[in-house]
């Protein structure tokens, strides 16, 4: 497979996974504003917009294993780079929040501060090793 089918069949799988996670989100948070949802109810309804984003980390798993070695590297790089970072910053302000009363951080947060800082990774990555946009 090249790295263009690999390419478009992600798309194919992140495009929806993220429209479904951002109407789930809305649709549940309206509707508990909104409505009187029972706890137990809530917490099950709450793990539906959670599915969407393991489909993409499972989607984006799938990709980088299509991918030839060379560029499979270059992501590999760029992930180690953004897990490093997003432990650092949560190393960091975990100690804040513990020792300094620092504000607590949402947990969800991680997810998207990793996959932005994969993103840039990447961009960096790739261009030290003179590839463009992903593509030799």
């Amino acid at each position: 497979m090249t790295q263009k089918q690999a390419h478009l069949r992600y798309m194919k799988l992140f495009v929806p996974a993220m429209a479904m996670y951002v109407l789930s989100m809305l649709g549940i948070s309206l509707a508990k504003k909104n409505a009187s949802i029972p706890e137990p109810l809530l917490y099950g309804v709450a793990l539906i917009p959670a599915v969407f984003v393991l489909v993409w980390i499972w989607g984006h798993m799938r990709y980088i294993t299509e991918l030839d070695e060379y560029l499979r590297g270059l992501q590999v790089r760029a992930i180690m780079f953004a897990m490093a970072a997003v432990m650092a910053f949560s190393t960091v302000w975990g100690m804040l929040e513990e020792l300094a009363d620092a504000p607590a951080m949402p947990i969800f947060f991680i997810v998207p501060g990793f996959y932005f800082t994969y993103g840039l990774a990447y961009v960096i990555v790739a261009k030290r090793a003179g590839v463009k946009g992903g593509y030799l």
